[in-house]
């Protein structure tokens, strides 16, 4: 979860005083904030995030070949980096996105991670069929094994995120 304005300006020792002043000042800019302006951050979230779900298909689909075709330390390598780079864009994605109120980092952060699961554990059973049809001497895959690679993947541009802010 985002920290809050008021936790960042402590944190760089600013007096109760000028943390209330900066608050108030922040708040009279949000009420002042036109119709208009509200409806665009609106849309650029869930424009944001319809992109997040796209990217995340196009991912999906872009595994199979190498499921099909791939094993071992090869697969898990481009598995690592397909999580490891969707992950980077989507962190990027959502910490961009001004004032985000902490409803849209929970839909966000548990929304695009569990269709990043259904649509792995979807497409490593797909590959898994076609190895079967088509007689490829490629193992099957463990499903389990391949989403908990790519969501650990995914998340750690995010963890990276908070550790770096900390520091």
């Amino acid at each position: 979860m985002a920290e809050s304005i008021e936790q960042k300006l402590r944190k760089k020792g600013w007096s109760e005083k000028d943390i209330q002043e900066a608050l108030r000042i922040i708040k009279a800019g949000q009420k002042k904030k036109r119709p208009g302006v509200k409806l665009v951050d609106k849309i650029v979230y869930w424009a944001a995030l319809f992109v997040a779900i796209i990217g995340n298909m196009v991912i999906s689909l872009t595994l199979v070949p190498f499921l099909i075709a791939l094993e071992g330390y090869s697969l898990y390598s481009i598995i690592a980096v397909l999580g490891l780079s969707f992950g980077f864009f989507f962190d990027l994605l959502i910490r961009d996105i001004e004032k985000l109120q902490t409803k849209h980092y929970i839909i966000a952060g548990l929304f695009i991670p569990g269709i990043a699961v259904v649509n792995v554990l979807y497409m490593t059973l797909v590959a898994n069929q076609w190895i079967n049809l088509l007689g490829i001497k490629t193992s099957l895959h463990n499903p389990v094994l391949i989403i908990i690679l790519y969501v650990v993947a995914f998340m750690l541009p995010y963890f990276i995120n908070k550790v770096v802010r900390k520091i």
